[in-house]
């Protein structure tokens, strides 16, 4: 009787130690990933996304690009399956790629390794389960820049995503 009192504290000691753990891991695996800024915005995707250009051009950002992704995976669902295609559930989502003159600028003379930053992308989209909710995400430039060793690095990151934030926040807001 003794042994299994024990063992069974044994147990739940075990058990009280890991139940965090597996709370924190599994808490991390849904956990908001900070390489992304990522913003929803309610209205239609067609009027958010014209939004989320006119704010960029506002701010003097130039849109070199725009790739509707749903599309694209939908006119090649045969090669992935019927099935197997869409299994979250996204209805639209559309890239468009945009630069800066000044943030390119300044990001070249920091180190001409970051001008893999252009042009910048945000992501808009929608899922079919959440009609009129518009998720907006890019890579924020801080993070990026964190690890930069030149001494400005830090704060022109700061000043580039600040510059991005603002334009897709007034223009997704509209």
């Amino acid at each position: 009787m003794k042994a299994i009192s024990i063992r069974t504290l044994l147990v739940l000691a075990i058990l009280a130690v890991m139940f965090p753990l597996a709370a924190r891991a599994a808490g991390a695996a849904g956990a908001v990933n900070p390489a992304f800024w990522k913003h929803e915005f309610r209205g239609e995707f067609p009027t958010v996304l014209a939004n989320l250009k006119a704010g960029l051009e506002a701010k003097q950002f130039i849109i070199s690009g725009e790739e509707n992704l749903a599309r694209g995976l939908e006119n090649n669902k045969a090669i992935f399956g019927l099935d197997r295609w869409n299994t979250i559930g996204f209805k639209d989502a559309t890239a468009i790629h945009f630069c800066s003159l000044v943030i390119n600028q300044e990001v070249f003379n920091l180190n001409m390794d970051w001008s893999i930053l252009c042009p910048f992308k945000v992501v808009a989209y929608t899922m079919r389960n959440r009609p009129g909710v518009v998720t907006v995400v890019t890579i924020r430039p801080t993070h990026l820049l964190a690890q930069d060793p030149h001494p400005r690095a830090r704060e022109v990151g700061r000043r580039m995503e600040q510059r991005i934030t603002e334009a897709l926040l007034e223009g997704g807001g509209r």
